[in-house]
This record gives C-alpha cells, sequence and structure tokens, in this order.
C-alpha cells in the first residue's frame, strides 16, 4: 500500500509524480469527477476503508473527502453528469458487495433504491 500518485502527460509522453495522498492504500477506485481526481475506498493494509481523497490539479493537492457509506475495495468506478458511481467490491475477503454509491458534489453520497447489478469485484464499468 503506498500514498504515492502518478499521472500520465500525454502531451510531454511522460509520467509526472504527484504530491503523496494523506493515507496509504491500494485495491481503490479513481474517477475524474469535473476537474477534480477521486481515490475511493481500497486497502489500507490492515482492511478495506471507505475514505475518498481528491486531487485538485490547480491546487497541486490532495483533501480528504466525505467517506462512503461501506467500506470497499477493488469495486468499480465511473462518472455520469454530475455524479459519480462507486459500482460493487469486496468489503472483506469473504464479503462480495452488490451495492451501488453514488457521489454528488451538491448533495454527497448516497445509496440509491435502484437494483444492482448482483455481487462485483474485481470489475470494470463504463459510460455508453
Amino acid at each position: 500500500m503506498y500514498r504515492s500518485a502518478e499521472r500520465y502527460d500525454p502531451r510531454e509522453g511522460f509520467w509526472v509524480k504527484l504530491p503523496s495522498m494523506k493515507a496509504r492504500r491500494g485495491c481503490h477506485a479513481v474517477a475524474v469527477l469535473g476537474e477534480v481526481l477521486y481515490a475511493i475506498g481500497g486497502y489500507d493494509g490492515d482492511s478495506m476503508v471507505s475514505s475518498v481523497e481528491i486531487f485538485d490539479p490547480r491546487l497541486n493537492a490532495w483533501r480528504m473527502g466525505d467517506p462512503m457509506s461501506n467500506p470497499r475495495g477493488y469495486a468499480s468506478a465511473v462518472t455520469f453528469d454530475d455524479s459519480l458511481f462507486v459500482l460493487g467490491g469486496l468489503r472483506s475477503n469473504e464479503q462480495i458487495l452488490d451495492t451501488v454509491e453514488v457521489y454528488n458534489v451538491n448533495s454527497g453520497w448516497s445509496v440509491p433504491g435502484f437494483n444492482s447489478i448482483g455481487k462485483r469485484s474485481f470489475a470494470s464499468a463504463i459510460v455508453m
């Protein structure tokens, strides 16, 4: 588990080291919403976490965001309109999640009432 992060600069063709995250994590989901990057959940070396960190490239800094309702690692994340969706993942070694959490910048996290796609982890998600 690391605090380090990098970004790829396609114009220059190389990787750029970012400032360290606040907490170490691995197996987390990442997504861009608006102009910031979200590092969501993951594993801290001891357990799955619900914490969220937000990187603002204008400030070149990480800050802690509102945590999710459930700790989860190996989840999928995708953005659509003004919302970030986190799907499935593992809560522990033996508990695969079938829940979806949705983050909206104005209203925070929610667990929508629609049916999930079933238990999923180690999966990917896209919007088409």
